[in-house]
């Protein structure tokens, strides 16, 4: 599960790297309903792509933008699908004014089945952990073991863990803190080596990440000021060029003419 709590995420510099993961020319590929960035929190499922995403949307207004978009509609047990045209392209159902799922056709239509079941409905220990990280953070990560598709978007390293749980907070700087599983204290401590040795590689807002290894977890804490995270936002100002100035034009020399003079005018440069 990916976690993204956009009613704060949308004001952070975070936010256009996230948009254009989302949109229609990012990795997960969603409508380009307009609609969809007034959500207050969207939720990504794997690994067939499943999103959730809770806001007010006003079935006029999702119907319009879809249409604008060439979305077919189509009604699946009592839920209105728009469907995209293309099966490589997501669609979505709009299950209320309120709530809004995104992805391929037969995943939405799975995913209603799932929801009209009354018996044997199992519920992933992944939401609740997931709960607890959305109370701290805007941008959260729960899943099972690494690597994982989706949440390799979000998290472009390479590891093999066990359970990962993690999150960003964005409102007082930025606020990282992440834990993985590696089985053993062992498999924790060459982890734990192997990020030591990233760590400087990283961009550098993520050079001060502190790496502690407890146990078979490995965990991993940063905490950047307002400020630090101002500086290192800012754009480098421009190099500023010498100027060199043109030397001034050789000064021409002055003629005197003498004339009158027995042998004729004479010329004495000065």
């Amino acid at each position: 599960l990916v976690g993204i709590e956009w009613q704060h995420l949308r004001d952070s510099f975070l936010a256009d790297a996230v948009t254009s993961e989302l949109s229609s020319s990012g990795r997960l590929g969603f409508p380009d309903l307009s609609c969809l960035w007034n959500s207050r929190e969207i939720v990504l499922a794997g690994p067939d792509l499943l999103a959730v995403a809770t806001g007010l949307f006003p079935a006029a207004t999702v119907a319009a933008q879809a249409t604008s978009l060439g979305m077919q509609p189509l009604d699946y047990d009592g839920v209105r699908l728009w469907v995209a045209r293309g099966k490589d392209r997501r669609s979505l159902a709009q299950v209320n004014d309120t709530l809004l799922l995104i992805g391929y056709k037969e995943t939405l239509e799975a995913a209603i089945d799932r929801s009209l079941l009354t018996t044997g409905r199992q519920m992933s220990p992944l939401l609740t952990r997931g709960a607890r990280l959305a109370t701290n953070f805007d941008l959260w990560i729960s899943a099972t073991a690494l690597p994982d598709p989706l949440v390799s978007v979000f998290v472009p390293v390479d590891l093999e863990t066990a359970d990962f749980d993690g999150g960003l907070g964005t409102r007082s700087g930025l606020m990282l803190d992440a834990h993985y599983s590696m089985g053993t204290p062992e498999g924790a401590s060459q982890s734990a080596d192997y990020f030591r040795q990233a760590v400087p590689d990283f961009h550098a807002l993520l050079r001060g990440m502190s790496v502690i290894e407890d146990g078979e977890l490995v965990r991993l804490k940063l905490q950047v000021s307002p400020q630090e995270l101002a500086d290192q936002l800012r754009p480098p100002e421009p190099e500023k060029t010498a100027t060199v100035e043109a030397p001034p034009p050789p000064v021409k020399p002055r003629i005197v003419h003498i004339v009158g003079l027995d042998d004729g005018p004479r010329e004495i440069p000065l």
